[in-house]
């Protein structure tokens, strides 16, 4: 793989990270398609922490602002802290004792089935348009990590699957995008350090390519989430299930 062929994957990683389409998937279907060698997980991760810094950087102030309070001791920050932690302990426990299985799982001939899965439950948010809406509390933030723990597979996206659920369990459309990013956080990060232990068993990738993909990802993802939460804010997210169906039936026709 070389320096232009890492861009672009950092270009689809960071256009398809927010959106409800599956970033992990596109990347399995993309690096198919292009004839390059699976580089394992360590570019995938690198991909992720570019788009993880593009969430640090555009939610800086409410960011700084949430550990302020918390610091003081405000009960809401507090709350809303304890729920992220709560949220991110089944992704945590998933990807810790079943990391082997869930590498194995990163082929284009999965994908597309995980695709019609992301499909389903995003358009299935149309017919949740009008539910009360509600706080999130801890309780529905453990569902709602449940539901990103499924995302560890490639095709379901992280994005699509927590935003859903969220809207489903009647939380307020911004809330729950907003919810869904600052979950990413400890769960990236986590992932990172976990792979500093077997960076050593990964393909060789370089450090250029690694900085290429970090940037590239990072600056696009930054780009796409002011644009998708405007999308959400007026009820429009299910309508990403079109292109999850269409991107599954194209893979269905082009992979044999």
């Amino acid at each position: 793989m070389d320096l232009i062929q890492t861009i672009i994957l950092g270009v689809i990683q960071g256009l398809t990270e927010f959106l409800p389409i599956s970033s992990s998937g596109h990347l399995v279907l993309a690096q198919h398609f292009m004839g390059v060698q699976n580089q394992g997980i360590l570019l995938e991760i690198n991909l992720h922490m570019g788009t993880m810094f593009a969430i640090l950087i555009y939610y800086y102030d409410e960011i700084k602002q949430l550990l302020r309070s918390a610091i003081k001791n405000r009960e809401n920050s507090r709350e809303y802290i304890i729920s992220l932690c709560v949220a991110t302990i089944p992704a945590v426990f998933t990807g810790l004792f079943l990391k082997s299985y869930i590498e194995a799982t990163y082929t284009a001939s999965l994908v597309k089935y995980m695709l019609i899965i992301t499909g389903l439950m995003v358009g299935s948010t149309y017919f949740f348009k009008n539910k009360i809406e509600k706080e999130i509390v801890v309780i529905t933030a453990f569902y709602i990590g449940i539901a990103q723990a499924f995302a560890l597979l490639p095709g379901i996206s992280r994005s699509g699957i927590v935003i859903s659920v969220a809207l489903m369990l009647g939380i307020q459309k911004d809330k729950a995008a907003k919810f869904a990013f600052f979950m990413a956080i400890p769960v990236l990060i986590g992932a990172g350090l976990l792979q500093l232990f077997s960076i050593d068993l990964q393909p060789s990738v370089s450090f250029m390519q690694l900085l290429a993909g970090f940037i590239s990802s990072a600056v696009t993802g930054y780009l796409v989430i002011n644009w998708l939460l405007s999308v959400i804010s007026k009820g429009k997210f299910y309508l990403f299930s079109l292109y999850c169906f269409t991107v599954s039936i194209t893979a269905f026709m082009l992979l044999k």
